[in-house]
């Protein structure tokens, strides 16, 4: 390449960067699509029969609560609380079991909302599930959406990660039925190929199955095995759908250059969101080089082992600093450490700064021992073998974290 045609891309180079989007989110947490199971109206069956599929499985589902009608929330309260302190979600089915109508929404979504609430502080109430699938018109949705970001209706489809919804009141779900099993099978593999998230509805997990919207407990397990072998993301409708709806605010969001690195602020885009929304997002070299630093309130956030990161969309804003300066006098460690074996040795996640590191095999000899700082530990192939213990520690405070690391595949 000559001088002039050197010089003459410069303009060009700058105008790509320009144009550049800044932050992206990385699509459904990772996965190549997602699914979210839930069940409605805490019915007997689904204690003894469901939540030990959902805990062998480590499956996070969403329960839509009513107090009053078919279910036994009353009856098993202190249970049904575990289960949200558990982390799967209760939301909000309307207190009576009672289809909403434009006169009646308003009140009967606020009144279940509020009960919810005032049982435990591991309940948000922020999604709605809309009893006999009767979706209201305009007056009603602006009733459910007074108390919640999301809402779910009823119909066979699935939501593509860039193709914002219509109405965001009215995000469908799959009744399941003891023969249509396949179907949700089906539709999950339909969600990894398009990239979209999936949602189904059931009633009872119980054999024999009491009505038209439920399922047997070996077929609820097919169902559930189908989302873990098509490597969906599984999660709650609220984490999902949180997730989903705060990427499309997130991905427009402005870069502000300041001395030093940029400013990055946004809005939520529903007074109802979650709390927290934790959204796993990549930085464009255009924008920010390859070296620089994120921070969200003061607080340095380290990149995972695939260079994204995970920031805090309800904190509005955050800051990219040039460089990496401030990582320097800084360690940072996760309260769980991602690890994962390559060819060469160990790359681990969500640190920050320049740690002590070691790494035993089960009979306790030393492979590693050292201080590291660019996420990545250099083993002879040799030494790949069984099970390793990997041992992070910030030298300055004494804090450690440990990961185990399986070497058969």
């Amino acid at each position: 390449m000559n001088k002039t045609s050197k010089f003459a891309l410069l303009p060009l180079l700058g105008i790509l960067s320009a144009f550049a989007v800044p932050v992206t989110t990385v699509p459904w947490n990772g996965h190549t699509g997602a699914v979210s199971y839930t069940y409605d109206d805490a019915r007997v069956s689904q204690l003894p029969n469901l939540l030990p599929q959902l805990d062998s499985l480590k499956i996070k589902a969403t329960f839509e609560i009513a107090i009053t009608g078919v279910g036994t929330f009353n009856a098993n309260r202190a249970a049904w609380m575990q289960v949200s302190r558990n982390g799967h979600e209760l939301a909000n089915h309307t207190y009576p079991h009672t289809s909403l109508s434009d006169a009646n929404a308003a009140s009967l979504v606020k009144d279940m909302a509020d009960t919810l609430r005032r049982l435990d502080t591991s309940i948000q109430s922020v999604t709605f599930a809309y009893p006999n699938c009767v979706v209201p018109g305009t007056t009603g949705k602006t009733g459910v959406s007074a108390e919640n970001f999301i809402a779910r209706g009823c119909a066979q489809t699935t939501y593509a990660w860039g193709t914002q919804p219509t109405d965001w009141m009215n995000i469908q779900g799959l009744i399941l039925s003891p023969t249509n099993t396949n179907t949700s099978v089906t539709m999950q593999g339909t969600a990894k190929t398009n990239n979209a998230w999936f949602i189904t509805i059931v009633h009872d997990v119980a054999n024999p199955t009491p009505d038209q919207y439920s399922v047997t407990p070996a077929n609820n397990l097919v169902m559930l095995n189908a989302g873990i072998s098509n490597g969906l993301w599984i999660d709650t409708y609220l984490r999902v759908g949180s997730y989903y709806r705060a990427h499309f605010t997130m991905d427009t969001v402005k870069a502000v250059a300041t001395t030093g690195g940029w400013n990055l602020n946004w809005v939520s885009p529903h007074p109802k969101m979650p709390k927290s929304v934790p959204l796993r997002v990549n930085f464009a070299a255009a924008t920010f080089g390859t070296v620089f630093t994120v921070q969200q309130n003061g607080v340095t956030l380290a990149p995972e082992t695939d260079g994204s990161y995970i920031i805090d969309f309800m904190k509005l804003s955050m800051k990219v600093l040039q460089g990496t300066s401030s990582l320097k006098s800084r360690v940072v460690l996760p309260a769980k450490l991602d690890a994962q074996l390559t060819r060469n040795g160990i790359v681990f996640g969500g640190v920050a700064g320049t740690v002590d590191a070691t790494v035993a095999d089960v009979q306790g000899h030393m492979l590693f021992h050292g201080r590291v700082s660019d996420r990545f530990i250099p083993l002879h192939p040799n030494q790949m073998q069984g099970v390793l213990f990997l041992t992070l520690t910030n030298r300055a405070t004494g804090a450690s974290v440990h990961a185990l690391i399986n070497t058969i595949r």
